[in-house]
Parts: structure tokens; sequence; C-alpha cells
């Protein structure tokens, strides 16, 4: 490409960004052209038909066999021709008569059976109309449009670094304008009921007379979301002209009665400038998005069920690590990216580790960890809520409103290093979140008996099911058991080692009674050491069980030794808590003066979570060695070497050959990872649902792809290296080269080698490129398509079986053999037939130290889960029980 194409393409590039179709005159002229049109297809069509040909020929009756047999002539095929144009001009007519209906109404024409190309037609003209008002629904009094941003000069001698500093700076610019939108919207919005606006999903496009129809029950409504809108702006800068057309990502208040929505929780207060200059933090409105919409319903994932889908992903990742089972079926991957987006792993982890070191503060102290019933817990920090109030902290520990709060803070918590403390509060689960965006946390065990959950009964099941899943997934839970009662049946299927789910609660009565007898006295003093394997335990029951057994476990659960909680959907009279929560999912405490969005699931949710773990445990139906994918880019190691542009996915994802110092590289990364692995090249639409789950404005949308155009750069002949096509589709040059995709290609390689030693080779060189768990410690909300994709699955099963044919050939040698399995245990932690094979390697290489050492690694792999029968027995084999060994 010349220098002056370069110029032109920027120059095209600078003038989409400046004029938003702004430019004066133009609506004018395409709504004069839009109606000639209209007018000389419905008027002037059949005019000129009845001119040409007279009145539309109209068949009296069927025709006998014997005019069937005739042969037509030159007048029949004219009589046909004008029949066709007919039938054509009416279809036409009846199109333009929905679209004109659907938009006096605010929404979409339902799709004409065989309309197509008359349909689209009919769409446009209309569309046309629309933005003169010849057209309009009663909603639709346009507000002022804001004249239009001022474009600099360009001119074909204007240089390419000045052309991309201007770029730049309208890119800014618009990012700026979208950041303050959104802030002055978020604004306005407090304490308003909020919507926002969907993404495109399969053809169907959000429209006000749906959401009006879904939220406020009649279609008609839609007139009143108009009126309170049309003069708000939105977060990309545009404001709501037409009732027709509103964008994805715009946020609309919505009526005070409207159902099923969340209100808009206050912005923060400002904080007081320090004294010396803050470090740059602007970032654009879609990375605000990202970091503060967590709190949005995802997919199908309850809104503010951040730590439930974190405990829920933490738990499948362990069955997975145990086995690389089958594939997910459909809606089981979509739930499992909704899991991704949603998931505040941050949340927990930091939870987590700050509980464990508050147990470990304590035991060297000497002291009993203070009575917390409940946490509020966000990104930067841990505030415990106790009663009694304890005024006298420990290290870590900050005390508030005299002893009643405990604070920790994230920046001051050690969380690299490992403390193996059990956390003193086991029966820790998250009701929701509140309207600052907290996590709030309540201990069970603290209600001292049973704790009823009332109001909504159907949305009381939904958060009963929510908290017998966290307690049994919840990383800080180890030590609670869970007994699940009349909850929906997809329960039973996620098994998880901590849950139990039962037909009855009356035959566990006696086994609750014995546990609860024998536990010391004191369990609060046991804390603080390690806790027992089995010290508490949780049961769960959808509706009130019968007098008797609810009885009986109030007395269990209200004993002194608090080792015992018992949560009922529905009123009991001997209630301790008694939680109230609405049709919306607004939840109240009002013992502990708590008020949430509920953490909530239901029975078709429960059902996509529990496929997941089913999936998870059960082995792939391919018994053979599992089929390799189909080459997507014929590459091969020297490819990767010499690129000058390398995607690295198989470990912590990586684009190198660019500046690694640039703003928003998490998204731009991203963004060029999934092209990479659709080499095919894909639509932005198709990017904008993986990149933006939640949804993304246009102009946000082509400002990111250009950002990652800039920072990939460009080939040697200067064209970019993030292409689109004349028909809009996004892809990469081949100069960019994947590692998955070279791995692929040595494998296929491989298979079809007729020799072992070019087998051994191809395989040695595809192991090279592994560095660990596919898409390893991604940022928090992001890569959430590789779920739907199967992409980490798949890369683990072929490394896996890689890994075990190169071990295989290697039968006489244990240091390739060792080797091998090392690479294949990176990308599978917990695969134990690797870890065996590991295991019988370094013991003919190193001996019994050898084994120490792999038992040492396998046991910081594994994370607790048990060892397969075949491991025991390697283990007894390798280490006979000599005296010395038993002791160590």
């Amino acid at each position: 490409m010349s220098a002056e194409d370069t110029q032109n393409t920027s120059a095209e590039r600078f003038e989409r960004l400046v004029e938003r179709d702004t430019t004066p005159g133009r609506s004018g002229r395409e709504t004069f052209g839009a109606a000639l049109a209209l007018l000389a297809l419905l008027v002037g069509l059949p005019v000129a038909l009845l001119v040409l040909s007279g009145p539309p020929p109209v068949p009296h009756g069927l025709p006998g066999m014997r005019e069937l047999a005739q042969q037509l002539s030159a007048e029949d095929v004219v009589s046909v021709l004008v029949a066709v144009v007919w039938l054509s001009w009416l279809f036409f007519v009846v199109c333009v008569a929905l679209e004109v209906v659907a938009a006096r109404r605010g929404g979409l024409a339902t799709r004409v059976p065989l309309g197509g190309p008359f349909q689209r037609l009919a769409r446009v003209l209309i569309g046309a109309l629309l933005l003169s008002g010849i057209v309009a629904g009663p909603a639709q009094a346009a507000a002022p449009v804001e004249a239009p941003v001022q474009a600099p000069s360009t001119s074909v001698g204007l240089s390419q670094a000045s052309m991309d500093a201007q770029i730049q700076q309208l890119d800014d610019l618009v990012d700026e304008r979208a950041e303050a939108a959104a802030a002055e919207a978020t604004a306005d919005e407090a304490g308003h009921l909020s919507y926002t606006v969907k993404a495109p999903v399969d053809g169907y496009h959000d429209n006000l007379w749906d959401i009006a129809d879904r939220h406020l029950g009649d279609g008609r409504r839609y007139t009143e979301i108009y009126e309170l809108n049309k003069d708000r702006e939105q977060p990309d800068g545009r404001h709501l002209e037409l009732a027709r057309l509103i964008q994805p990502g715009w946020e609309l208040v919505m009526p005070d009665d409207a159902t099923g929505l969340e209100r808009v929780a206050p912005a923060p207060a400002p904080v007081e400038a320090p004294s010396t200059p803050a470090p740059d933090t602007t970032v654009a409105a879609d990375d605000v998005a990202a970091d503060q919409g967590v709190f949005d319903a995802v997919g199908d994932w309850p809104a503010g069920s951040g730590v439930l889908a974190a405990t829920v992903l933490g738990a499948l990742l362990l069955v997975r690590r145990r086995r690389v089972g089958r594939r997910p079926d459909d809606d089981a991957r979509a739930i499992e990216a909704d899991l991704r987006v949603a998931a505040t792993v941050d949340r927990i982890d930091l939870l987590d580790a700050a509980l464990r070191r508050l147990a470990a503060a304590c035991r060297r102290a000497g002291v009993v960890p203070p009575a917390v019933y409940a946490v509020q817990l966000d990104d930067d920090s841990v505030e415990l809520l106790l009663s009694p109030g304890a005024p006298v902290g420990v290290e870590g520990w900050s005390v508030h409103d005299e002893g009643r709060r405990w604070r920790a803070e994230r920046a001051d918590l050690d969380l690299e290093s490992s403390v193996t403390d059990a956390v003193p509060y086991p029966a820790l689960v998250s009701l929701g979140v509140d309207v600052e965006g907290r996590d709030v946390l309540v201990d069970l065990e603290s209600a001292g008996g049973i704790v009823a959950i009332g109001g909504s009964l159907p949305v009381a099941e939904q958060v009963a099911s929510s908290l017998a899943i966290q307690a049994a997934t919840a990383p800080w839970a180890d030590a609670v058991r869970v007994t699940a009662s009349a909850l929906p049946v997809g329960i039973a299927d996620i098994e998880v080692e901590r849950l139990q789910v039962v037909d009855d609660l009356g035959p566990e009565l006696a086994p609750l009674a014995e546990h609860v007898a024998a536990l010391p006295e004191d369990v609060l003093q046991g804390r603080v050491g390690r806790r027992a394997a089995a010290s508490s335990r949780l049961v769960v029951s959808g509706d009130v069980p019968p007098v008797d057994v609810a009885d009986r476990l109030g007395q269990l659960a209200g004993g002194g030794a608090r080792s015992l909680s018992v949560v009922v959907v529905g009123d009991h009279a001997a209630a301790r808590w008694r939680i109230r929560v609405d049709d919306q999912g607004n939840l109240e405490l009002p013992q502990l003066g708590l008020t949430v969005t509920a953490n909530r699931l239901g029975a078709e949710q429960v059902e996509s979570v529990a496929d997941l773990f089913v999936s998870g445990r059960e082995p792939d139906p391919d018994t053979d060695r599992p089929k390799l994918p189909a080459i997507a880019r014929d590459v091969d190691d020297a490819a990767w070497a010499t690129a000058p542009r390398r995607v690295a996915v198989l470990g912590r994802v990586v684009v190198q050959g660019v500046d690694a110092e640039v703003p928003r590289i998490d998204q731009s990364t991203e963004i060029v990872a999934y092209l990479a692995l659709h080499p095919e090249g894909v639509h932005p639409n198709l990017v904008s649902a993986a990149v933006w789950p939640r949804g993304v404005t246009s102009d946000v949308l082509e400002a990111a792809i250009g950002r990652a155009r800039d920072w990939l750069g460009t080939d040697v002949d200067g064209t970019h290296l993030l292409r689109e096509d004349a028909e809009g589709r996004l892809s990469l040059a081949d100069a960019v080269v994947c590692d998955w995709h070279a791995v692929v290609s040595l494998l296929h390689q491989a298979r079809k080698s007729a020799r072992l030693a070019g087998e051994t080779d191809l395989l040695r060189r595809a192991l090279m490129f592994v560095r660990g768990e596919p898409f390893d410690r991604v940022p928090r909300g992001r890569y959430a398509w590789v779920a739907r994709d199967d992409v980490p699955r798949t890369a683990a099963r072929v490394v896996i079986d890689a890994a075990e044919r190169l071990i295989q050939i290697l039968g006489g040698d244990p240091g390739g053999a060792a080797q091998a399995a090392e690479s294949g245990l990176l990308v599978a932690p917990g695969h134990q037939p690797l870890w065996r094979s590991l295991l019988r390697a370094r013991f003919e290489t190193e001996g019994v130290p050898g084994v120490h050492r792999t038992l040492e690694e396998m046991g910081q792999a594994l994370s607790g889960l048990p060892l397969d029968a075949e491991t025991e027995a390697l283990i007894d084999e390798l280490l006979p029980p000599t005296p010395e060994v038993a002791h160590a």
C-alpha cells in the first residue's frame, strides 16, 4: 500500500469518526429519496400496469386438462408475467403495512415468510421516513440534535503521523464523552429502576414495545419509557430521538411499577484529592462497564451473584482437574460463559485469605476469633460485623465503631504467602449485594436456630438453592457438609463431596444429633487451630419440614455448640432469623439490619450448572485417542519462531512482538486472541458479543478494534496485521501465528508419521509449546467465549494424549518420559495417570528421593483432591512401609 493510499484510508476513518452521519442536508436528501421511491412503488407501479395492460388478470375458475395441454401463446406469457408483477406489488404492500404498524408502536415488524428482499426494501424506506417524522409513533417528538463536532481540516498532504495523532485524539474524545455521559446518567438514574438495552441476538433487536411488554405488562406503555428518557444523554453521547431507534448499551430509566429490574445505586461520595499528583487512572467507558457492571445480570446468570458464580466455577475447575471429561452441551457451555463473566474470583480469594489469616493471627495472640455475624466484601477490603464488639484487634485488622467492625485491606494482606489455618466461620454464605455493590455474607451458625425465608415463596426457594450450592462449593466452607431437601432436582447431579440430597429429613435427625453431641463445647476455641474435617453441618429445605422434624432441628441448631445451621423456605414459629424476599429479589433481614439484592438460582439455572459438573465427571465418549481438531492454520514451530507477531494461549495469554506498555492492553489482547482462534474471519458483531457479553455501543467497539489494529501494527508491506475484508469480516494476517495452531499442525504430522523417530520428534516439538493451563489467570470477566468454543478442554485433552503417547514410545528412556509427563501436567495439573508416569520415571532415575519430591509436587497440584486407587497402589509399591517412611 502506498503512502497516499494509507493517508486516504486514515482520512476515511477520520471522516467516519467525525461525521457520525451528521452531514448537513444528508438526512433530508435521504428522506426525499425514500418518499419518492415508496410513492413510485406503491402508486406509480400499479398506475403504470393499469395503463399498459389494463386491470389485473383475475382468473374466474381453474383451467381444465385441455387448457393445460395447449401450448402457451405470447399473449399467455405476457399475462402470466403481468400477474406475477401484480402479486409482487401486493406482497410489497403487505410488507410496507407491517413495517408502518411496527414503526408506530416502536418495535420491529415480525419476519414475513418469503418476505426476503421485499421486507428489507420496505424496512429501509420506512426507516428513512422515520428520520423526518413522516412515519412516527405518538411519542416520537424528536429532541434537538447536538451540533456536530467541528472536524479539523484534512488534506492529502497531511502527514501520516499527524493524521494518526488526530485520530487518537478523536478516539480519546469519544471515550471521554462516553465516560462522562455514563457518570452523568448514573447520577440521574440513582434510586430509579433501570434497563440496559441488550445487544442484537440472532437478528432480534431490543425495542421499546417489547421492553414495555416484558417489564410493564403492556407494550403500549412504551410511550412512558420514551418520555422518561427522551432528554437524557446516553453513554455514547447520543439521545433518544425516535422511539424506535435505541442502541445496545443504553441505560433507560423505567417507571416505578416496572418488574424484574433493579434500582441504580447512588454514586459514591467524591474523595478528597491527594496533596501530591495522582497517577493517571483514566479509563474508557467500556472498561468502566467491564469493571463496574459486574453486578448486572449476565445472560442467564442472575444479577449480583458474582460470589456465587465464583464459588461454583472454582468447584467446577476442581472437578475438571481430576478428569478431563466430555464436551458439555450447548446450554451448559453457555451458562459456563455466563459464570466466567459474572464470577468475582478476586473477592472470594480475598475473603478466604483474610479469614485464614485472621485465624492465624488469633492463634498467635492466643485469643478466640471475634463473634462475627456478617461480612461486607468489596474488591479491596473485608469488613467483619461483630456482636458483641471486640475493641482489641489482632495483626492485620483495624478496629472501628467501638469494636463492632473489624476491617482488613487487600493492600495490607500478604496474599502470596500460604496460610493453612482453617476459616473460623465456615457457614458464611452470601445473601447478595447491597446498594454500594458490596457482597453481604452472614454466618448461619450465629443465628443460633432456624433461619426462615419468606415473602415470595418461588423466589425464596431460589435463594435457598443459592445458599445450599454456595455452602457446598465455597473454598472457606471446606468444613461444612450440606444436606438439601425439597430443592430443584438438578442439585443432586452437582454431586460435590460436601453436598447430600435427601427426600426426607426425618432419618437425618439422629446423625445430626450425634454430630452436635460429639463436638467440643467451645467450638470457637477449637477453631483457633486446624478444624476437624466435618465440624459444621447445614440443612437447607425448600419447604417447612413436618412439625416434629422442624422442632427437633430448631433444638439442635439452638444448642450452645453452634455447629448446625438450618434454613427453611416458609415461616416457622421458632425461627431466630426471618428473611423476607419479594418477586424482584429484594431481600431484607430485619434482625441484622441488612437489605440486599438477593443471590438466587432458578430450577433451569440449577440444571445447567449440574450439567457442567456431570460432563466434568463423565469420560469422553471417544475411548480411543481423541480426534484432533481440523487444521485451521497449517503452521509449525519454524513458522512460530520467525513470525513477527505471536499469540500464545497455552498458558497465560500473551501477544508477543508488540508494545507491552499501552492503555487497555487486556482488551486488545482478548480481541487479538479471539481473532487468532477464528482465522476464517468474523464479523465485528461477533467480536462484540464475545468480548462484551453485556453489550457495547458501536462507537466503543469501533474504537477498541481500532486500538487493537494500531497496537498489532503492520506487515512488511505496510498493510495492517488486523485486516477487514470487503464484507466487513475481521481476521489476522498470516504473519500472526498462534501456538495452538502450531501444536495441532505438529500433532497431525505426528499421527501421519510412518517412523517412530519422526513421530517422537514431532511430539516433543509440539509439547514444547505448553506453558501452563490454557488461558491461565485471565483478567476478571474476560474470555467467557472460550467456554462456548470449548478451547481449554479440547487443548487439555489433546496435549494429555500427546504426552501419554510420547511416554509410551519412550519406554526405555525414563528421563524423556519424565519430561513428557511434566509437559502434560502443565496443561492438566490434576491428571493422575500422568503423575503415575512421573512417579515411575523419577523412581528409575532418582530412586526414593525422586518419589518423595514428586509426591510433594503432586500434593500441591491436587489441592486436596483424593488419590485414585491406582495412584495409592503405586505409592505403596515404590515406597515400602519402612519405619522411617511411616514416621515421615
